[in-house]
């Protein structure tokens, strides 16, 4: 490699940063080694050519999103237009759950007793559906990061002397819930809306 441990520097490998420093990289490397000089540029070449698809990807998401309209659950911190499309893809529609524990099981949330004695525990659910679980996963970090509801949420339940991890499964059987609500809502409007045009 041009430059060994550049993935510790640079996290979007096609941000104008991160070409920038590539390009950097290739004039350094074109005046030793040609052969790494060309890998390099073809390297570039190819993150400009995904950087370009990627947009176009996002905006044909974000104009279907447009269409379908699912201003509530856009309103969650944490679920841009890429998210949103996630999970309504893996959701399909949300009326085929009875309630929100149905949802979170179905989603992998559900936390399971495993509790022995006076100590009370939960376990993670392994079942459910991954793909739905992983954006739900997303979210929380996201959250975690920049909502104070969120962060207040884990320090309470830290204070109530739950470890870390069981903290973050918490907040996503929340915000499953949270989902769940947004979803009803959006699929309610939707439907008032088909009944009114």
């Amino acid at each position: 490699m041009i430059a060994p441990g550049y993935q510790e520097h640079l996290r979007d490998l096609t941000s104008s940063s991160a070409l920038l420093v590539a390009r950097r990289l290739a004039a350094r490397a074109r005046a030793g080694d040609r052969v790494r000089s060309t890998l390099a540029c073809a390297a570039i070449t190819r993150l400009r050519s995904l950087a370009g698809e990627i947009d176009a990807l996002e905006q044909e998401i974000t104009a279907a999103l447009d269409q379908s309209a699912p201003a509530n659950l856009l309103s969650i911190c944490g679920v841009g237009p890429l998210m949103a499309a996630k999970i309504l893809g893996e959701v399909r529609d949300v009326r085929r759950f009875p309630s929100a524990s149905a949802f979170a099981s179905y989603s992998g949330t559900a936390l399971i007793p495993a509790s022995s004695g006076t100590v009370i525990r939960h376990l993670l659910h392994r079942g459910g559906n991954r793909q739905l679980n992983r954006a739900l996963h997303t979210v929380a970090l996201t959250q975690a990061m920049r909502d104070d509801r969120a962060k207040a949420f884990l320090t309470r339940k830290r204070t109530e002397g739950k470890t870390p991890r069981e903290a973050r499964r918490a907040l996503k059987r929340h915000l499953a819930s949270a989902v769940y609500r947004a979803l009803l809502l959006d699929a309610e409007e939707a439907r008032l809306a088909a009944i009114l045009t």
